[in-house]
């Protein structure tokens, strides 16, 4: 009996310390998690549940000597800094950090720029995300996608998928035939709008657009414009596709999107060549 007790007491005290320790990982990185959600779509429990059980809470020797949360090896395109250990065959390499916060963001574009994860994106559910990187081979453990599922429905991660993106964001608009502007952008689940003001310095545009999210991050849509021209008022409705980039330019910056319309309706008999190009545009505008 007294040798029962002690190993009831051992297991619990481990328990309790293993519970401790990721209830002290999932308060120190939600934020940083949550952000690269808003960033780049990946759901926030996901990113959780893969830095808890990749670097065992933080306290793995991957995660203490290199920052490295999420098992990250070199592949060919790293070049980076590097350091080497064990895992399915002897010693290899993997990605080394500065800081922790490189790593959340490595894992971010890891999954963002590699092929062969670009289906899990247009997935709502952290159950689907966690079986789309088994399939995919992000770990070789069989049973991982069941290990991810467990993690986020015993610490209740899949609240942190409800801290929606960011909606709201204003952009500085670069482009052609209209050189500059400003806007005001709103995203949705599936839908972007924007008003924008922009100039080529003698002729101005003001635009709304209404745009669907077809695929990933693709809308298309309508644009209703105002174009002042010489004096001259017309308006303009345009077939627009546009393409969201989630990628941080600068600290200020923090998205691309690129822009493509034309109208269909422009052919009008009293405009020159070049006016008539003012209802074809391509626009680049940095979100912040």
């Amino acid at each position: 009996m007294k040798l029962y007790s002690i190993i009831l007491f051992i297991f619990f005290f481990f328990h309790s310390n293993s519970q401790n320790l990721t209830e002290d990982y999932i308060k120190r990185f939600k934020d940083i998690a949550i952000n690269e959600m808003n960033l780049y779509n990946i759901p926030a429990s996901i990113t959780l549940s893969q830095g808890i059980l990749e670097s065992a809470n933080g306290t793995s020797e991957l995660a203490l000597a290199s920052k490295n949360h999420f098992g990250i090896k070199c592949h060919s395109n790293w070049d980076g800094e590097t350091t080497y250990m064990d895992d399915d065959i002897d010693d290899e390499c993997f990605r080394k950090y500065s800081t922790v916060d490189d790593s959340f963001r490595d894992h971010s574009l890891f999954l963002t720029d590699n092929s062969r994860y670009s289906s899990l994106f247009s997935f709502k559910s952290y159950k689907k995300w966690a079986r789309g990187l088994k399939k995919a081979g992000y770990a070789t453990n069989p049973k991982y996608d069941r290990l991810l599922i467990e993690i986020i429905k015993k610490n209740s991660l899949f609240k942190y998928d409800n801290n929606l993106k960011k909606k709201f964001y204003f952009s500085n608009n670069l482009g052609m035939p209209f050189a500059y502007g400003l806007g005001v952008n709103l995203f949705l689940d599936d839908y972007y709008a924007y008003l924008k003001v922009e100039s080529s310095y003698v002729f101005n545009k003001s635009s709304f657009a209404f745009l669907y999210n077809f695929f990933q991050n693709i809308y298309i849509g309508s644009n209703f414009s105002l174009i002042s021209n010489k004096g001259d008022i017309t308006k303009s409705l345009s077939f627009e596709i546009s393409s969201k980039i989630n990628y941080r330019l600068s600290s200020r910056y923090e998205m691309i999107v690129i822009t493509i319309g034309f109208d269909p309706f422009v052919k009008r008999t009293n405009l020159t060549k070049i006016e008539k190009l003012l209802y074809q545009y391509c626009t680049l505008s940095f979100l912040f």
